[in-house]
């Protein structure tokens, strides 16, 4: 009988590799195209009022503290855990039977199907997460069946 690997790791102890995707929970293209609209509409309209509403939700996104969600690296990828940002679960790409996204309107979600049968589910995965599996692991995917 195979021993189960614990999958369990602390951040400190991950592998030394540079990241092809990074999820985190703020997103810099929303960011930033909150900062030109704020500046469009500072500097074009004479209503200089109108700039608030977006300034102050930039400020508040931007002063957010980054906590990553998701990394993806060249032989494994990484499930960080939102309770303790010093825990996170590793994966290796040869421990992944399958992998299915599910895209639902407001909760997407990615199940990933391990050989040992053990099943591991990614909430709130956006499209980021699906390219990278599709360039790393594209033989691996399952259509989800309706």
């Amino acid at each position: 009988m195979e021993e189960k690997k614990s999958h369990s790791v602390k951040t400190t102890n991950l592998p030394n590799s540079k990241p092809i995707a990074i999820v985190s929970n703020k997103p810099v293209v929303i960011v930033i195209l909150l900062w030109i609209l704020t500046l469009f509409l500072y500097f074009f309209f004479e209503n200089k009022i109108l700039s608030l509403p977006p300034m102050f939700y930039a400020l508040i996104i931007t002063l957010k503290k980054r906590d990553l969600i998701f990394t993806g690296h060249n032989s494994f990828f990484v499930i960080y855990d939102k309770d303790d940002k010093q825990k996170c679960d590793i994966y290796y790409h040869s421990e992944v039977k399958k992998w299915c996204y599910v895209n639902k309107l407001f909760s997407p979600y990615i199940i990933f199907l391990l050989n040992d049968g053990e099943q591991v589910v990614l909430k709130s995965s956006g499209s980021e997460v699906v390219s990278y599996l599709r360039k790393v692991l594209p033989k691996k995917e399952v259509e989800k069946k309706n």
